[in-house]
This record gives C-alpha cells, structure tokens and sequence, in this order.
C-alpha cells in the first residue's frame, strides 16, 4: 500500500539518522586513524546540528503532526515547513564539516531556527483549534516555547563571536542555555506530550492527577535546572540554591513518573505493539538515570567530575540523545505505524542498534571512571569505534527495511528476540 504523508516523512527521518550515524563513524574512525581531508572539530559540528535538526527535531515535527490528525489542505502547510528543515538540516551538514562557523553554515543554522519559529507558531494554531487533544496540550505548548527559547543561546553565542567579546562564562552558560532548553524542554515536553497521548486512553482520574503533577514539577525546575549545567562556574549563592532545589524537585518529579508507570504497567502489552514496549522501557531506564545523575551534579564533590572530566560529559549527552530521546522516537515511530519491523532481518537490525547504543554507553561511562581514577582503560577509543560501526549497521538496514510498500499488519507483530 502507498506510504502517507507522515510514513513518508518518518522515513526521511529514519535517512537522516543514518547519515548521523555515518558521521559518527568518521568522527571516531578519526581519533584512531589518519583522515587528512576530514576537520575533526568541524566535522563534530556538523555532527551534533544535524543530529538536532536533522533527526531529533524533524522526527518531533513528523510525530506531532501525525497526533494531530490533519486534512490534507493542513498537510500541504507543513510539508512547505518539513521540507524547509530538511534544506537547513543537509545544508548545515555540507557546510560544517568543510568550513566550521562561516557565513554559509550560520545561514543555514539560523534558517533552522526560523523554521523552528514557523513550525511552533502553525502547530500552535492547530494544536489550539483541536478538540482530540485533552491534557496533553499544555506539554506541546510547552515544548514548542522552549524550542524558540533555546534560539537565545545561539544569538547570544553568536553576538559575542561578532564582537570578539571573550568571555568563558558568558561563551558555556549560552551554549548550555541552548542545550539545556533543548533537552530539558523542546525534546522532553514534546516527548512526553506524545506519550500520554498513547497511554491517555488507558488512565483513570488518578493517573491524569499523577501525569499533571508531573508535568508541574517538571515545568517549575525548567529554568532553574539550566543553573545545574553551570555549577563549575562562580555562580551567585541564589543560583546555586536554585540549581540544588531544582534538583531534588527532578527527583520527586522522577519518583511521581515510575509511580504512574508501575501502577499501569500491565496495559503496557495491550497498549503498545511489540517491540515498542521494551523499547521504551530501555529510553525510561535512560530518563530515570539522566535524572538521577543530573541530582548529583548538584553535589559540590562530584560537580567537578560531571563537568570536567569529557567520557562522563560526552556519555551523559549520548545517554539522553541517544538513549532516552532517539529510543522513545523509534518506539514512537513504530507504535503510531509510521515505521515497520516487518520480517526478522529489520528486526534483528534494530536490535543490533539498540546493543551497540548500549555499548558505547557502557565504554563512554567505564572510561569516564577509569580517566576520574587515573587508571588506564586498553582499546577504548576501538571499542567506540566499534560500537559506533555497529549502530550505523544496524540502522542502516532497518532503514533499508523500510520499503514504499509497507508491511501487512500480521507482520508487524514478530516478537522481540
């Protein structure tokens, strides 16, 4: 049967991540071996935009639109958007790696975030004018504002680069004002919008009481939190108090959440089709430690490890990107039919994504402890290396499984191996 507009959108996605794989693979291969022609720090540039443009936040789009339901005239206004991102997305990825911050990748970087801006202000409407939509509104609301928020960062990073304005401080807390935004507000928010949107049908009065109070914890330490990210810094006392209260509000937040989930646990299997549960299981055990390890950065002994030390900092990242936000989009993408395990081969690959994910994980984190205890750790920019091969081939043939004529539902059902 013929793809839809989303189907076909969420595999554009799928290519994207690919080639987002593909660059991690260079970038690793790099550090190991001799790649004249390859810039390592432009090349990590081009790495992490298109992982946010290209990937996680075309996925986003696809995935809200598809909650919304659209007409097909609906369809046609954000397919101008979809495509736009896609423009911004392939020109930052063509640009970066050869010139680093030059005038044709921040033209592109900066049409990504207004194209950012026309998607949140055409969603909103929509968003707003639908009546399917109950509580969840207020997380989309919500991510959407964040994602223009974040830009602040970028034009305040590039306002200092203009001026040649030196300053450490003001250079990490506008990038980290970015990231923070992004992870904590655009990704998360959106993410859990389409969550409940799937469980919404399943929950009684106390499981929306419980979801609504964890949305309210999660919304009152969004800016606070930002000032976890910067404890290394000289910070006001307010700020650092702010930071360590915003901390232990994430963990009761945390605890509210695995609350909710353990008493509905058993409409999992009813609820989501196989493989997207263990799936999700895998990107909640990634929420829960992302939240867990950001309430100990606000521990002043351990602060200097979160920060200082670049395995912890780089597993930490790829533990939310990777981990919680790219596992809950496959799962998302599968669950709503807009991506397919149809034979065993797909299945096996994405499994295979899903082991070296959990690989590079592990070595990132091992050879962060090794670096804090100043012990040796043998091969492990190979084990990375190895690692990052595996999930560009385990994604690359769940990619190619995505064929125009999608699979017959009693296909979709193969069970996890």
């Amino acid at each position: 049967m013929q793809m839809t507009f989303t189907q076909l959108w969420a595999k554009r996605a799928m290519f994207n991540f690919v080639l987002l794989a593909l660059a991690g693979v260079l970038l690793r291969y790099k550090i190991l071996f001799p790649l004249p022609f390859v810039d390592h720090k432009h090349l990590l540039h081009a790495h992490s935009h298109f992982a946010f443009a290209g990937w996680v936040s075309l996925a986003l789009f696809v995935s809200i639109i598809h909650v919304l339901r659209l007409t097909a005239e609906q369809q046609k206004q954000f397919n101008r958007i979809l495509w736009a991102q896609q423009i911004s997305s392939f020109g930052m990825l063509f640009t970066f790696p050869f010139m680093g911050y030059a005038a044709p990748s921040i033209f592109f970087s900066t049409l990504s975030i207004l194209v950012s801006y026309w998607f949140a202000a055409t969603a909103w409407r929509m968003i707003k004018a639908n009546t399917q939509l109950s509580f969840e509104k207020k997380w989309l609301y919500v991510a959407l504002l964040a994602n223009i928020v974040s830009s602040a960062g970028t034009f305040t990073l590039a306002y200092l680069m203009a001026n040649k304005i030196a300053s450490q401080d003001l250079y990490f807390g506008s990038v980290y004002f970015y990231l923070h935004f992004q992870y904590n507000g655009w990704f998360l928010f959106a993410i859990f919008a389409l969550f409940f949107s799937q469980l919404k049908q399943q929950m009684t009065a106390w499981h929306i009481r419980m979801a609504n109070m964890f949305f309210y914890l999660l919304l009152i330490t969004l800016i606070p939190a930002w000032f976890l990210s910067m404890l290394w810094m000289r910070l006001p006392g307010w700020m650092v108090s702010a930071g360590t209260v915003a901390a232990a509000l994430q963990l009761a937040a945390l605890f509210v959440f695995l609350r909710l989930l353990i008493n509905i646990r058993f409409k999992f299997r009813l609820i989501f089709h196989p493989p997207v549960h263990l799936i999700w299981l895998i990107a909640v055990t990634a929420f829960s430690l992302k939240i867990i390890l950001q309430g100990f950065s606000a521990i002043p002994a351990l602060n200097q490890y979160a920060f200082g030390v670049r395995p912890i900092v780089i597993g930490f990242l790829h533990l939310v990107l990777l981990g919680f936000v790219s596992m809950f989009l496959i799962g998302n993408l599968l669950q709503n039919r807009l991506l397919f395990v149809s034979s065993r081969p797909a299945l096996i690959s994405l499994w295979l994504f899903v082991f070296a994910m959990l690989m590079n994980e592990i070595v990132l984190m091992t050879q962060g402890i090794a670096a804090i205890l100043y012990l040796p750790f043998a091969y492990s920019s190979e084990l990375l290396l190895a690692a990052a091969l595996l999930m560009f081939t385990g994604l690359f043939f769940f990619f190619k499984s995505q064929t125009k004529k999608y699979a017959i539902p009693e296909l979709t059902q193969i069970q996890p191996v």
